[in-house]
């Protein structure tokens, strides 16, 4: 297995996943395993009319994430930032939290669609304490946050009380930089 995973986190615009919800937000960290650390290598919050979206969306995305409807607004094409993240991730290793949430309800489906482009390690949660895995797909920012200060102390990644997609995926890489050096990765 190569030591280089990279962590895919997204805030979607609710919890029921493809067709229901989009993806709004969504961010990449690179992890070398072999050094034990990460790096972000992409951030982007894409474009939706808001109106569009409707209040009950704006709504989520605001509690879960902390996204304003100015920054949906100011987001790139769907388009766009798909082809980027499909550009940083094609032919690597990649993971999140709870690939089921990321991957089986958002990314493999157009213009996502990660199947035969990406090899899908692990979750970064599956060999953690069954308190500290996702219920529910859609508990996963809250229990990424959960898991990330019962384990790890001192907030390594310095996101304080972040909520966006980038964040989530610094985390992620955190926890998974950990279970790797307790062997549990």
């Amino acid at each position: 297995m190569s030591d280089e995973i990279f962590v895919i986190q997204a805030l979607p615009t609710g919890p029921d996943g493809f067709p229901y919800d989009e993806i709004v937000d969504i961010a990449v960290c690179r992890v070398d395993l072999g050094r034990n650390e990460y790096q972000t290598v992409y951030h982007n919050i894409i474009f939706y009319d808001p109106k569009q979206l409707g209040k009950k969306k704006l709504d989520y995305l605001s509690a879960v994430g902390g996204i304003s409807t100015e920054e949906i607004y100011a987001g790139d094409s769907e388009k766009k930032v798909a082809e980027d993240v499909l550009n940083i991730i094609g032919g690597k290793n990649i993971s999140a939290f709870d690939v089921k949430q990321e991957f089986g309800r958002y990314m493999t489906f157009d213009p996502w669609d990660i199947t035969y482009r990406s090899t899908v390690m692990p979750s970064v949660s599956s060999k953690m304490p069954i308190s500290l895995k996702c219920r529910f797909p859609s508990d996963e920012p809250v229990t990424i946050r959960k898991a990330y200060r019962r384990l790890l102390k001192n907030d390594p990644a310095s996101v304080g009380t972040g909520r966006r997609a980038i964040h989530l995926a610094q985390m992620a890489s955190e926890l998974m930089i950990y279970m790797r050096a307790k062997g549990k990765y």
